[in-house]
């Protein structure tokens, strides 16, 4: 699963630029936090990975607007703004690219489940039967069967 968001966010990164860019900055949005871990663990090449605790949104945006105006960003935001006028990058979000991921989504594309309404809220409800990787995996191999 890791692998698949790594690979999109790379592609993402590699794909030419519009005229008047010169860098690309993606914010990917986890407001629940389904991913905090994972980020940690990616491997971009060229693309320097900016993870927003709350507490550094001032050193973020100096960063993004003063300090590194060349360099490539992978913005991890995890939180969740009641009011949008508390969000202090929200200037340099609408000029860049946006990401989003969910598990429910990832699992239901390596699974090859078309993405209804219906199955989502299936899927959603037995939300702890698919966390088992062994039961993914045997789902995997029957749906391959046929």
């Amino acid at each position: 699963m890791s692998m698949n968001i790594e690979k999109t966010l790379q592609e993402r990164f590699a794909a030419p630029l519009q005229d008047s860019y010169c860098r690309r900055i993606i914010f990917w949005q986890d407001p629940e936090g389904e991913f905090s871990t994972l980020v940690d663990e990616l491997c971009l090449e060229g693309v320097k990975v900016l993870k927003l605790t709350g507490t550094n949104n001032f050193a973020a945006k100096m960063l993004l607007s003063e300090t590194d105006t060349q360099s490539n960003y992978l913005v991890y935001n995890p939180i969740s703004y009641s009011d949008i006028r508390d969000n202090w990058l929200l200037d340099i979000e609408l000029y860049s690219e946006e990401f989003r991921a969910d598990m429910l989504s990832i699992r239901m594309q390596e699974l090859n489940m078309p993405a209804t309404t219906q199955l989502r809220k299936a899927m959603k409800s037995y939300s702890k039967f698919f966390d088992s990787k062994e039961r993914v995996a045997k789902l995997k191999a029957f749906h391959s069967d046929y």
